[in-house]
C-alpha cells in the first residue's frame, strides 16, 4: 500500500477487526441463536484467516513473512494444547465449582445481575483478567511451570499461527484461574462469551505480524505491540505485560512496560532455547527439561567457542 494508505490501515485494522468480532457473536448469538460453543469456535476460526490474510498486506515485519517450519506444530498445539487443555479446564471447572458454591453458599448466587450489562461485563474483564495475570506471571516465576510455557515462547518470528502453540498443562491452569472465581460467584455463561470472544480476537491480533498503532490506546489494552515486548528474548521485557485483554493489574503490580516509550523488539523469543523442532519432543519438553536445557548450554558454548 503507498504510505498514507499504509498510515491509514494501521490506525484502522485493529478497531475495525475488534468490532466486527463484535458485530459477529451479536449476530450469531442474538439473530442466529447459535449456541455459545459453537459462536466461539466459527468466530474464532474465522477471524483467525483474516488475521492470516492480513498479515500478507499489512506486515510489520516483512522477514517474519517468511516460514520457519514451526506452521503445522503450530496448528497441532492449538489442538492438542489449547483446545483440549481448554476443555478440559472448562470439565473441571464445570464440575468442581457447583461442589464448592453449594459448599460455600447453597444455592445463593453473588452475581450482581442487577447491574447494567456494561458494569457486569466490565466486572468479567477485571476479574478475569487478574486470573490471567496471576496464571501468566506464575509460569514466568516458577521454573516448573516455565517448562510448560517455554513452548508459547520459543518462535522466532511472530504470526497469527503462534497465538495458541500452548502446552496442554498451561492452557488447562489459564483456563482454571481466569474463570474458577466467576463461575464460583454465579456469572451466567452469556455474559462470559462477552468477554472470552472479543478477547480471543485480541489474542489473535496481539500474536500477529500485523502492523497496528493503537497510540495512547496501547496504554490501556493489551495490544500487539505491547504483547511483542512480552515475547522479546530480552529478559527486561520478556518479564513485563502478562496481562490478556488490558492493562491494568500490569499497572497495578508494576509490570506494565509502555510499548509507546520503548522501542519494538529486535529479536523474539527465547535465547539458548531448549525447545526441540519436532512436534512429539516439544510436547514432551517439560518431562525432558533437565536434558534439553543441558544440550542448549552446550550448543551455546560450541557458538562462543567458535
Amino acid at each position: 500500500p503507498s504510505s498514507l494508505a499504509r498510515r491509514l490501515a494501521s490506525r484502522l485494522v485493529f478497531p475495525l477487526v475488534l468490532a466486527a468480532g463484535v458485530a459477529s457473536t451479536w449476530w450469531t448469538l442474538e439473530v442466529l441463536r447459535w449456541t455459545p460453543a459453537l459462536v466461539l469456535n466459527v468466530v474464532s476460526s474465522a477471524f483467525f484467516v483474516l488475521i492470516a490474510l492480513l498479515e500478507y498486506v499489512l506486515p510489520h515485519r516483512q522477514d517474519w513473512r517468511a516460514s520457519d517450519g514451526q506452521m503445522v506444530h503450530d496448528l497441532g498445539h492449538s489442538w492438542l494444547g489449547t483446545g483440549l487443555g481448554g476443555l478440559a479446564g472448562n470439565l473441571t471447572i464445570g464440575f468442581v465449582v457447583p461442589l464448592l458454591s453449594a459448599a460455600l453458599w447453597g444455592q445463593r448466587s453473588w452475581w450482581p445481575s442487577e447491574l447494567p450489562f456494561a458494569l457486569q461485563l466490565g466486572i468479567v474483564y477485571v476479574l478475569a483478567d487478574f486470573g490471567r495475570y496471576w496464571q501468566h506471571r506464575l509460569h514466568h516465576l516458577v521454573p516448573f511451570l516455565w517448562r510448560f510455557h517455554a513452548l508459547h515462547h520459543s518462535v522466532e518470528r511472530m504470526s497469527v499461527f503462534k497465538t495458541s502453540r500452548s502446552h496442554f498443562v498451561e492452557r488447562y491452569l489459564q483456563q482454571v484461574a481466569m474463570f474458577s472465581l466467576l463461575y464460583l460467584l454465579g456469572c451466567p455463561l452469556e455474559l462470559l462469551v462477552w468477554y472470552i470472544i472479543p478477547n480471543s480476537v485480541i489474542g489473535l491480533l496481539d500474536h500477529s505480524n500485523l502492523d497496528v498503532q493503537l497510540g495512547p490506546l496501547e496504554r490501556v489494552i493489551m495490544g500487539p505491540k505491547g504483547h511483542r515486548l512480552h515475547h522479546s528474548a530480552a529478559p527486561e521485557d520478556m518479564d513485563t505485560n502478562f496481562g490478556s485483554a488490558i492493562t491494568l493489574w500490569d499497572v497495578v503490580f508494576r509490570t506494565f512496560r509502555d510499548p509507546t516509550r520503548v522501542p519494538q523488539p529486535e529479536l523474539v523469543g527465547i535465547l539458548d532455547d531448549p525447545i526441540p523442532r519436532d512436534f512429539l519432543r516439544q510436547y514432551f519438553s517439560p518431562f525432558l527439561w533437565g536434558r534439553l536445557t543441558s544440550a542448549a548450554g552446550d550448543r551455546a558454548e560450541r557458538a562462543l567457542e567458535e
